[in-house]
């Protein structure tokens, strides 16, 4: 089954771990997070309007913030 949503997959799967989700806003930009155990957020989803957030490689999936 295919599902066309503009929801993640984390919305829609959630995983089952130590970790939770928050929101962090850094340079005018939203960013979905996964905050773990040990105070580090990593980065799941970009949440904005401006093309050049998506460009910028600190701000992309995966990256971890320095908090």
């Amino acid at each position: 089954m295919t599902l066309y949503t503009p929801l993640s997959e984390y919305d829609l799967f959630p995983k089952d771990d130590q970790s939770s989700i928050t929101f962090h806003q850094m340079n005018s930009c939203t960013l979905k997070c996964r905050q773990m155990d040990n105070g580090k957020k990593q980065i799941i989803q970009i949440l904005s309007t401006d093309p050049k957030h998506y460009m910028d490689p600190s701000l992309q999936p995966g990256q971890w913030l320095d908090s």
